[in-house]
Parts: C-alpha cells; sequence; structure tokens
C-alpha cells in the first residue's frame, strides 16, 4: 500500500510537465498531516510506503520531518511502522537534509531528463533560468548518501531525439535505477512514433552493452517488458489498482484514488473518495475502481494486452476524459517497443549472459546484488 501526502501544491519551477499548475498555493498545515497519519496508521497495514509530494515537497522539509519523527513516535509506541519516499527537482537539497534523510531511511527521488538540452528543455525556475547546472553537487551530494537513488526521466515530443543519450548520461552519472515515462499530453504525431522507435532500438542497443559489460543498472520501461516476456502466464504489465493499491490526501486532509486527481485539493472535488478524519467512502471506491477495470473491447483481442501500460486510470483520464478509455497515442507508443524489447530478451537469454540471467531468472538477485555492493 502506498499513501501520497501532498505537502503543497507549490514549486520553486515553472515547469511544462504539470497538467494544470495551481493558480494559488495550498499547503498541508500540521494539525492535518498529524491527522492523516494517524488515519494511515490506524487504516493500513505495516510497512505502507508515505510519499512526500507537492509541488515540490521541500519547500515544506518541517512537515517531512514532522511526518517521519510521527510515525517514529507510533512504531515505538505499537510497532506499526512505515516507509518514507519523496520525489523532487533536487534545488533545494543540501547536506542538512541529505544526512537527515540517511539517518531516518527516507528515500529520494529526483526529477531529471538527462543531457542538459534535454533537462533545460522544461525544468526551468520561476525566473526562466535552466536548473541543469544548479543540479549537478546536488546529485553528487545524494548518491553519496544514497547510491541506489532513482532518477525519474519525462520524455516527450521536444526531447525525444535525447532519449538514448539521456539515458546513457544518467548511467554514467552514477544512477543504477532509471525510470523513463513518456509524457503522453504532448502533442505526438505519427512521425514522433517513429522516433521513438529509432530511440527504442538504440536504447536496445546500449541496454546489450552494459549487459556484457556485466553494468548493474535498471530501466524502466524496459525492465518491465522484458518481465512481462519472460513470465507471461504470471506477470502482466502493472496495475493501477485505482484508489485500492493507493490513494493520495490532499493539502485539506481529503483523500483522493490517485496523487493526479488531487491537483491543488480544492478545484477537482468530484474525485473525492473521502477525508482524513471520516475515512474512506467504500462504495464511492469500489465504484471507481471497477469503472478503472473496464477495458475497451479492441484491447482484450490484442496480443499485447496483458502486458501493456493501458491500465493506469489517472494517465487514461488526462488523455481521454475516462479513467477507462485508451489513448490511441499510448498505443502506439507501447506497440512499437514490444518487438524490440522482446527481440532483445531472446538475444540475451541464447547468450546466456550472465548479467540478464541473475536479473531476470534468478528471484534473490536483488538482495544478492546489494550485499555484494555493501562488502
Amino acid at each position: 500500500m502506498h499513501v501520497t501526502l501532498h505537502l503543497t501544491s507549490g514549486c520553486n519551477f515553472d515547469c511544462a510537465y504539470c497538467y494544470s499548475p495551481p493558480r494559488v498555493r495550498h499547503d498541508m498545515d500540521s494539525d492535518t498531516l498529524r491527522q492523516a497519519i494517524e488515519y494511515v496508521a490506524r487504516t493500513f497495514p505495516p510497512n505502507t510506503g508515505l510519499i512526500y509530494f507537492g509541488g515540490e515537497p521541500l519547500l515544506r522539509k518541517d512537515l517531512i520531518q514532522q511526518g517521519v519523527a510521527q510515525v517514529e513516535g507510533i512504531q515505538k509506541e505499537n510497532g506499526w511502522y512505515a516507509h518514507h519516499k519523496l520525489t523532487t527537482n533536487g534545488t533545494l537539497l543540501d547536506e542538512s537534509f541529505v544526512a537527515w534523510a540517511r539517518e531516518h531511511r527516507v528515500e529520494i527521488a529526483l526529477s531529471l531528463d538527462g543531457v542538459k538540452s534535454a533537462h533545460d528543455k522544461f525544468r526551468r525556475f520561476k525566473s526562466g533560468d535552466p536548473s541543469f547546472d544548479v543540479l549537478q553537487p546536488k546529485i553528487d551530494l545524494l548518491l553519496a548518501s544514497q547510491p541506489y537513488a532513482k532518477a525519474l526521466m519525462t520524455v516527450g515530443p521536444a526531447t525525444l531525439d535525447h532519449y538514448t543519450d539521456s539515458f546513457a548520461w544518467l548511467v554514467e552519472r552514477g544512477f543504477r535505477y532509471v525510470v523513463a515515462s513518456l509524457d503522453y499530453s504532448g502533442d505526438w504525431t505519427d512521425a514522433d512514433v517513429a522516433r521513438l522507435e529509432k530511440q527504442y532500438h538504440k536504447i536496445a542497443k546500449l541496454y546489450e552493452r552494459y549487459i556484457r559489460e556485466e553494468r548493474k543498472f535498471y530501466f524502466s520501461p524496459f525492465e518491465m517488458k522484458l518481465a512481462t516476456h519472460i513470465k507471461q502466464d504470471r506477470i502482466a504489465c502493472y496495475q493501477c489498482h485505482l484508489g485500492k493499491r493507493q490513494v493520495s490526501i490532499s493539502p485539506q486532509g481529503d483523500i483522493y484514488p490517485c496523487s493526479q486527481f488531487v491537483k491543488d485539493g480544492v478545484s477537482n472535488t468530484d474525485w473525492r473518495i473521502g477525508n482524513v478524519l471520516e475515512g474512506i467512502d467504500a462504495a464511492v471506491q469500489e465504484r471507481l475502481y471497477l469503472q478503472s477495470r473496464e477495458a475497451e473491447k479492441a484491447c482484450l483481442s490484442c496480443v499485447y494486452h496483458p502486458r501493456c501500460n493501458n491500465k493506469c486510470a489517472c494517465q487514461n483520464w488526462h488523455l481521454t476524459g475516462t479513467v477507462n478509455g485508451i489513448s490511441p497515442k499510448l498505443c502506439e507508443c507501447e506497440r512499437v517497443l514490444f518487438p524490440i524489447v522482446d527481440e532483445l530478451g531472446a538475444k540475451l537469454f541464447e547468450e546466456s549472459r550472465a548479467m540478464f540471467v541473475q536479473k531476470h531468472y534468478n528471484s534473490v538477485y536483488p538482495i544478492l546484488s546489494m550485499m555484494e555492493d555493501r562488502m
């Protein structure tokens, strides 16, 4: 279970990837955060993930530290515990906060789009100044403390030609976990999809090279697609489970089925399913969940349907206006990826590449790898 706590709708960036940046900043207050964590602790199982979110969550470092301290107090009192994560643009990271995060086991992920020309295209301060150069010492600081920190890369039509170079740059920069997401809200054309296919072919060659060199790395979307190819009878692509396996709490304490429905917390209340004082309305939660699981009939006959990334309800909502409508753009982008990844997987398996076999056929590899790194 994951619970996203929206600490603020404010941000120090003017980022084109925000679907609807709020005109007025709304911050969660200390009492609402306390009530939210009390609700989570009495409602959800131990080891629930608490994700501190924005806007830019590091604008409210005080609330992050309050939340972690409260959970630690609850753990001492009755044994309930949670694990903590946050996603940040990184510009507000400093030595003090990074040291505190390491001490309290708060995982930090960076929104980082790769090479300078790609990152600075959209990741700019409100003044219009680019952020890439500002981030460089912050990256060193974070990776020195959290060597497994994730880089979260967003790729759209305007940055598409940098996709392979950006992935390579992130790996060379020291990131072992790179999660790339396509900005489907961009103005994708057929020509853009063809460009994307070329980039995937280049990335496949780079992925193969890294495997041959026995590098330790994780790259999404390739890893998940490889997994669905290898274990077709046991695994499907990521299932959203709208409002079931994750919920989001707005700055006002209202509960939503997913973080992207929250917006500023006050202008999208049609998607609210409860609040931290009264809990979740189970009937509303179930109705939205069942609605999100209704796949279009055309998808059921598609050979890639069980493996396709067409199950993200909030993404479907942004692209089609419904939680169960499939965007043609998403479909086209997914279709070009599968044959490339499947061919790559078949080749690496046939060659019995040790790193590939370990990653995808040894269930305890992540634990063994981490133990090896710490020796």
